[in-house]
């Protein structure tokens, strides 16, 4: 007599889920644009260190000499990363916005959207392959960076003539390095998702780059007219993105004159505490990736 053993397999909600990541990551490696904007952040890294050198040799700076001495320090070993990941915070984040729209975005430009859906086993878990690849390349990306910025520090340092010395490089001073790449990271966290939840919008990569860039770069002019107003329309700007950047930026300690997330160091308004700029930049990501995944779980997929 034989026995029928009937094996069951049990499907998890995340059943498949490696499988989709690893085609979502081959998909994102074999794109060009993958490569170019990798190549962009690299080379603004190295561009910018080599106009600060050049300038650093001039006689321009104030009547103090402050702004000379502030340039020789980013040149200089102890703020190379710092200032790698200040680079990073900025453009880094623009490049972001434009990878995340597009890998989402082009799925409708190209007319694919039914056919990638077709070989996904669900809507959910598309997007979280997708989201999941695009989060480790831009990790990637980043620690690229910092390693770019550090050479570049190397070089700038040797040309430039500055004391040559790795006597900076403490525990204490690699823990606040880890710390500040996670936090900038975290940064560019809810920009990427407002680029990826407006390419869903608006079915199209064009979209998503228009709306994230456009947040990223207008929201401070419009907030300075903001604070200048006065009264309760001052305070709006605390509970949107760039002043809770730039609160936590400041923790990188660069030189003054070169702080913030996007350019506005030395901010003449008080900054939001880092409690408040974390829970609100956290409150911002998980608004745009509930909404990323509602949209895209509810309407028609057309194309």
């Amino acid at each position: 007599m034989t026995n029928n053993i009937a094996i069951v397999k049990t499907e998890t909600p995340f059943s498949g889920l490696g499988r989709m990541i690893d085609a979502e990551m081959l998909k994102l490696r074999k794109r060009q644009m993958t490569w170019v904007l990798l190549s962009i952040l690299v080379g603004i890294i190295i561009i910018v260190n080599l106009i600060l050198l050049a300038v650093s040799k001039t006689n321009l700076q104030t009547a103090s000499g402050t702004r000379i001495q502030n340039i020789q320090n980013l040149l200089g070993l102890p703020y190379a990363i710092p200032f790698a990941l200040a680079l990073i915070t900025s453009f880094g984040a623009l490049l972001a916005i434009i990878l995340t729209a597009s890998s989402m975005g082009n799925e409708y430009n190209w007319k694919t959207i039914r056919l990638t859906l077709i070989s996904s086993e669900s809507r959910f878990k598309l997007l979280v392959a997708k989201l999941i690849s695009l989060g480790i390349l831009i990790l990637i990306g980043m620690l690229i960076a910092v390693v770019v910025g550090f050479l570049m520090g190397l070089i700038t340092t040797a040309l430039g003539g500055y004391v040559f010395s790795f006597s900076f490089f403490t525990g204490s001073y690699a823990w606040a390095q880890f710390l500040q790449f996670w936090r900038t990271f975290f940064i560019i966290i809810p920009f990427a998702l407002l680029g990826f939840l407006m390419a869903i919008v608006g079915r199209s990569a064009m979209p998503g780059i228009a709306t994230g860039i456009g947040v990223l770069f207008l929201e401070e002019i419009i907030t300075a007219f903001m604070r200048l107003a006065g009264g309760w329309i001052a305070n709006v700007p605390n509970y949107l993105l760039n002043a809770n950047v730039t609160a936590i930026t400041d923790l990188n300690n660069l030189p003054k004159g070169f702080g913030g997330g996007f350019g506005n160091g030395g901010t003449s308004y008080v900054l939001p505490s880092l409690l408040h700029a974390f829970l609100t930049l956290g409150i911002y990501s998980v608004a745009f990736l509930v909404l990323s995944f509602y949209l895209f779980r509810k309407r028609d997929v057309t194309g």
